[in-house]
């Protein structure tokens, strides 16, 4: 228990603290909206249970509308991510990985390509949803589309990135 509130601590603090105060802040162009605070669904382990990841995909979602104003985009966003990842999970990785309760999804266990096809079908997913209700409507679709992709590869790289750093500091302690 004490490991899950180190890593829930560390993931408050490093990704979605940074969501608010440094990826917030970058303003390459409209179509640019990082969305970094999703590697804390993405990265949640394996096996943990789907009420659980549910909830705490909510109190992210509601943490980071709270602080940027946003009415509600990035709980819903956010939900839907939480609520289809065991599926993408098991589409990306197979039912055998995600029944083992492997641990923290990660490059090291999965494997590059793996992790790389579940993580883009999570970003994807949730920049669509994102951007989806950010427009409020379907006549600039390709508006939303642009803004899914090119916030999806940074968001992608992120998530590519926070799961190294986690990799890495994991190898360390053993």
């Amino acid at each position: 228990m004490r490991g899950f509130l180190t890593y829930l601590g560390v993931f408050v603090v490093a990704v979605v603290v940074a969501q608010l105060f440094v990826f917030d802040s970058v303003k390459v162009s409209i179509y640019f909206s990082p969305l970094v605070y999703i590697a804390f669904v993405a990265l949640l382990p394996v096996g943990m249970r789907p009420v659980a990841v549910l909830l705490l995909g909510f109190a992210t979602g509601m943490f980071v509308d709270f602080f940027e104003g946003t009415g509600g985009a990035h709980t819903a966003a956010t939900l839907l991510t939480a609520y289809s990842r065991r599926w993408m999970m098991i589409a990306t990785l197979g039912r055998d990985t995600v029944d083992e309760d492997t641990g923290m999804p990660s490059i090291a266990l999965l494997g590059g390509k793996r992790f790389m096809r579940y993580a883009a079908l999570l970003t994807g997913v949730h920049c669509l949803a994102y951007f989806s209700l950010e427009a409020l409507t379907w006549t600039n679709y390709n508006l939303v589309v642009v803004k899914s992709a090119v916030s999806g590869v940074f968001t992608l790289l992120a998530v590519w990135a926070v799961s190294l750093l986690f990799t890495v500091k994991s190898h360390k302690r053993g």
